[in-house]
């Protein structure tokens, strides 16, 4: 085999390689967001409706359908009474933007799942 053929087998073999990861990649991303996406929505239809506190909003890099994202660190108060700190990152839409201010009180669901509580934001954006 001449040099030339090596080279050449060698540049289709790392292509097909490389492609067949970068699809793989991309097909189990696409499905840990829909797995995620389908989360949020079944904690926001069957979670426990509570109230949280707002201790500090802060604006993240990404938007959504014209609306901003942002990291909410709140307290959430359980039924029973209890609090428990979290951090939730959504997307509000900008109508929204003076109810999620520092110190307000939002409604929010939540489901407990072994010793961690996922938390959604009920006035969030859900595409």
């Amino acid at each position: 085999m001449s040099v030339t053929l090596i080279i050449f087998v060698a540049v289709i073999v790392f292509g097909l390689t490389t492609g067949t990861i970068t699809t793989i990649m991309a097909f189990k991303l696409l499905r840990n967001n829909k797995e995620k996406h389908h989360l949020r929505k079944s904690i926001l239809m069957d979670g426990i409706p509570t109230e949280a506190i707002i201790h500090d909003i802060v604006q993240t890099s990404s938007s959504r359908d014209g609306r901003p994202g942002v990291r909410l660190d709140l307290t959430v108060t359980q039924v029973d009474g209890r609090t428990f700190p979290t951090i939730v990152e959504t997307y509000i839409p900008i109508t929204r933007i003076p109810h999620f201010q520092k110190g307000n009180v939002i409604n929010v669901r939540y489901i407990a799942m072994g010793n961690e509580r996922k938390v959604e934001v009920e006035d969030a954006y859900l595409p």
